[in-house]
């Protein structure tokens, strides 16, 4: 009686621990889903922030709520690269000319788990910049003339640009135990093959 009271009770204590396992086991996966999804979210409203943000700016290029004061033949992309362009336009509506400059840092952040995040910045009349540490890994833009045919990078005040690509490549700054070496997942691109300003043109 004794013997089949000690098996019964060691049989339990496995099963117990068995059980145990499985939901410590279950309560990491549910962790993992949810931080998961959590950073995807994050990744989602910060790329929808950036966007709303690049596409303000670039529907200003060559605008301004004074007509008379734009000067002619005025080249209204100051300066063009992959990753870095300055422009002018009318922000306020206030018929003064701003010179707005968005690029991408060339270093990581600091602090930042995931190795490929730059800090993107955006300038306002050469103050101090804004920066955004918003998970962006790409900041890649290309430029075309009225023909479609690509202009080449860098150059400075070209009457030939009409039309602007923007890619944006934005990844969680942190994952749950990532090595960040799979860059298929948990990322979003948004690219705008027609992104500029009915203004854009030489005056």
């Amino acid at each position: 009686m004794g013997s089949a009271t000690l098996l019964d009770i060691i049989g339990s204590m496995l099963v117990s621990g068995i059980l145990l396992l499985a939901a410590l086991r279950m309560n990491e996966q549910a962790s993992i889903n949810t931080f998961e999804s959590q950073a995807n979210l994050t990744v989602q409203q910060n790329l929808t922030s950036i966007i709303n943000n690049i596409e303000w700016d670039f529907r200003k290029m060559g605008y301004c709520g004074d007509p008379n004061a734009q000067p002619k033949n005025f080249m209204y992309i100051v300066h063009g690269d992959t990753s870095d362009i300055t422009f002018v336009g009318d922000l306020d509506d206030n018929g003064v000319l701003d010179t707005i400059r968005w690029y991408q840092g060339t270093t990581p952040i600091a602090g930042t788990a995931n190795p490929r995040v730059r800090m993107l910045y955006r300038t306002i009349n050469g103050a101090t910049p804004y920066e955004a540490n918003l998970g962006v890994t790409q900041f890649y833009l290309r430029y075309f003339d009225t023909n479609g045919d690509t202009v080449s990078t860098p150059f400075d005040a070209p009457s030939t640009v009409k039309l602007i690509e923007v890619t944006i490549r934005v990844e969680p700054t942190s994952l749950y135990n990532a090595t960040y070496s799979d860059t298929t997942s948990n990322f979003s691109v948004w690219r705008e093959t027609r992104l500029a300003s009915r203004n854009l043109q030489a005056r």
